[in-house]
């Protein structure tokens, strides 16, 4: 397994030493023309000592780290971090529940695997890779996942360019899930992520300890995750509201498929413009929208885009009512978000307060050297 080496500037060593998995392209004297995207690199300092091994990335994030050990059989170790995440999300109870089994098994730099996302479903496994490094480990990787499940699907991210989704193993039947209980539908090959938002589980399950005799509106509900769990906990009304009629159509399969379908109205409507004619008939409202900013770049046209929708959820909700509102937009930290929503507030004038802060699970764990991995922020506000 060949290594490609860089070399990083006299004193630049020092910052490996805070762990963070990411090297930037101004600590490395030169980067040579043929690198390509995703090819295996071990850094040196100046002197010519080992400091870290990786993934080679053009642009400014330069090299991602995966492990900080002189590690020549890079397959050999990849399997050693498989087998230490999969151990992780055993010991959360995860591997034997009898009410949930789909899950995060790898979380990149979470589980030190940085550009690499795997998550479970039943008896599948999907695979997500981030950057086209990983490409020449997938036997690898499906070989060891093979140990867990019976099925496994690669689904390149959109970056990854070229590469079309692939089944790994045979095709399963059926593409269902139990959440907490909870019976869906999933399109794996198809649907947003790798087929369900898999991060909001514990925030579906916090909304039901609210929902019960509630009128409820789920916005950008995709598949109807949280409207199930309110209409299971007793909602009096569950609307979903999301402009992919696609996605409609797959809430109002996993409402029927849990048998909650008379207390449900699926709506294909812009969600602002619903918001404005429809808002004030709800005692909650749930605002979980898609990320509006991808890079640095957009965080401020991102701030102002969800000022706007968390000010005409506040204006038009119920007085009482309660608002759950998310951000997955990894750029945007937990303060800024609390400051747009703050600010919202203060556009629409009425009296709000923070009842819970709320953020993404355990099977989604955060580095501790590496904070941009908490992308999941929420807030469940009360409007008085």
């Amino acid at each position: 397994m060949k290594f490609e080496t860089l070399r990083l500037k006299p004193g630049k060593e020092k910052a490996l030493g805070r762990r963070h998995p990411w090297i930037f392209s101004g600590a490395l004297t030169r980067i040579p023309d043929h690198l390509k995207d995703g090819q295996l690199v071990q850094v040196l300092d100046n002197q010519g000592q080992f400091q870290a091994s990786g993934f080679f990335r053009p642009g400014s994030i330069a090299v991602l780290v995966v492990s900080f050990l002189d590690t020549p059989d890079f397959g050999k170790y990849i399997e050693e971090q498989l087998t230490k995440a999969i151990a992780y999300r055993e010991k959360l109870g995860l591997l034997t529940s009898a009410h949930t089994n789909c899950y995060r098994l790898v979380y990149g730099e979470g589980d030190q695997l940085p550009g690499l996302i795997i998550d479970r479903y039943a008896e599948t496994a999907v695979i997500q890779t981030h950057h086209p490094g990983w490409l020449p480990f997938l036997e690898v990787i499906s070989n060891h996942l093979l140990k867990q499940v019976k099925y496994v699907f690669h689904r390149p991210a959109d970056k990854v360019s070229g590469v079309e989704s692939s089944w790994l193993t045979a095709r399963p039947e059926l593409y269902e899930v139990l959440e907490n209980g909870h019976r869906f539908k999933i399109d794996l090959e198809e649907g947003q992520k790798t087929g369900f938002f898999l991060d909001q589980r514990e925030n579906r399950k916090k909304l039901a300890e609210y929902a019960s005799g509630k009128t409820v509106l789920n916005t950008f509900s995709y598949s109807g995750g949280f409207s199930v769990y309110a209409l299971a906990a007793g909602a009096r009304k569950v609307v979903s509201v999301d402009i992919s009629e696609s996605a409609i159509e797959l809430a109002r399969v996993n409402v029927q498929l849990n048998g909650f379908d008379e207390r449900h109205e699926a709506v294909s409507s812009d969600v602002l413009q619903f918001l404005k004619t429809e808002g004030g008939s709800f005692d909650i409202i749930i605002l979980d929208p898609p990320a509006f900013s991808k890079s640095r770049r957009t965080i401020h046209k991102a701030v102002q885009a969800y000022k706007r929708l968390n000010a005409k959820a506040i204006s038009e909700i119920k007085t009482g009512g309660l608002l759950f509102s998310f951000s997955c937009s990894q750029h945007m930290s937990p303060q800024l978000f609390e400051d747009t929503l703050r600010a919202a507030a203060i556009e629409t004038g009425r009296p709000v307060r923070i009842v819970e802060r709320l953020g993404q699970p355990a099977d989604h764990p955060t580095n501790i050297y590496h904070p941009e991995g908490t992308y999941l922020k929420g807030l469940i506000l009360e409007v008085t």
